[in-house]
């Protein structure tokens, strides 16, 4: 009996105190807050969101320096700072490249459309001077924080560039000065290789990251037989002299430009794009050793890198940097002649050492 009226205290009891947390659930909530969640330095979730949303506020002081900003300045303008440009090359999006190979360490191309800049891409000095933000991976990422997601909103639509952990790594995206600038990054020393400048438009031209987008995407120009052969030719001598800056970087000797390997390199990028592979191997004109014997290329030794895909000539020297065996390549010591053949989207390196006579 004693049990049973045990029981029955304590149901009661129970209903009680559902009834009361029913009752009274919003006071209750002010009693007892939810505890705060701890990351792995120590520091709560409020903090880290109020330190990165602190952070970000700041950064809209962050600016470039007076001699690195480029974007708007007018044709006349560019001149009258840095001369007439040593040849112009066309594009695929629309302006003209206005080629400044300052010395064999510092290089910079200006994009140039209807009479302003809006694009530049530059390596080493400029006006004597380095990047004013500073030149490794760790000093700009702590101060620009680089992210996966960068939304860009202009009148035809939204825009997220979704970048994976190895852009995040090699090729950050970020807004500075109301423009975009990708950050490209030697991975091997952790040091800044190289920057691209661009506006809203040129970027989501290019579309460089996956992306995702609410509105419209731009169209890309129809290019004509000849516009293509100018863009191919121009993204070969581009990538001849950037690989020639990234060799003085590493205290390597230039390549000497070799025509007869640049043919080669072109009909192996042809072949690749027409018949849709990707390989050292062309099922019609077999190995390097095969193509270079149809060239009529002697060699005492050879390599090869090929790229497809990347938005031009710049990017695909980032990407062979980058990766080990395209990068041996590159920073060969014995390899003293380097040939470029590009087709539409697909590059190709010849390198060669020819017989000594």
């Amino acid at each position: 009996m004693k049990k049973k009226h045990m029981v029955t205290g304590g149901l009661l009891l129970f209903l009680s105190i559902v009834a009361f947390e029913k009752i009274y659930e919003a006071e209750i909530a002010e009693w007892f807050e939810q505890p705060v969640l701890i990351d792995e330095q120590g520091q709560s979730v409020e903090e880290v969101a109020f330190i990165v949303a602190d952070s970000f506020i700041e950064e809209e002081n962050i600016s470039f320096a007076e001699h690195e900003r480029f974007i708007g300045l007018t044709a006349d303008e560019v001149k009258a700072e840095f001369g007439e440009p040593t040849r112009i090359d066309l594009s695929a999006y629309g302006y003209d490249w206005w080629i400044y190979p300052f010395s064999i360490d510092s290089y910079m191309q200006i994009g140039m459309e209807d009479d302003q800049v809006v694009t530049v891409f530059l390596t080493g000095d400029i006006s004597e001077k380095s990047l004013s933000l500073g030149q490794t991976y760790k000093e700009l990422n702590e101060l620009l924080h680089f992210q996966k997601n960068v939304e860009i909103k202009t009148n035809d639509g939204v825009y997220q560039f979704e970048l994976t952990n190895e852009d995040v790594n090699m090729r950050p995206l970020v807004e500075l000065d109301g423009h975009w600038v990708q950050f490209y990054f030697d991975t091997y020393t952790n040091e800044l290789s190289s920057i691209r400048i661009s506006v809203d438009e040129v970027l989501i031209r290019q579309r460089p990251y996956s992306v995702s987008y609410r509105g419209s995407l731009p169209e890309r120009s129809t290019l004509s037989k000849d516009e293509w052969f100018k863009i191919e030719e121009g993204n070969a001598r581009q990538i001849f002299d950037f690989t020639n800056v990234i060799r003085s970087r590493h205290g390597l000797d230039p390549f000497e430009w070799e025509g007869k390997v640049a043919d080669v390199a072109y009909l192996h990028s042809m072949d690749m794009s027409t018949n849709q592979f990707f390989s050292h191997t062309s099922p019609t004109y077999g190995e390097l050793s095969d193509r270079f014997t149809s060239g009529d290329v002697p060699f005492m030794l050879a390599g090869e890198n090929i790229a497809a895909k990347y938005i031009d000539g710049l990017a695909s020297v980032e990407g062979w940097l980058n990766s080990e065996g395209h990068r041996v390549n590159l920073l060969h010591e014995e390899f003293t002649h380097l040939g470029v053949g590009v087709f539409q989207e697909y590059y190709t390196q010849n390198f060669m050492t020819p017989w000594q006579l």
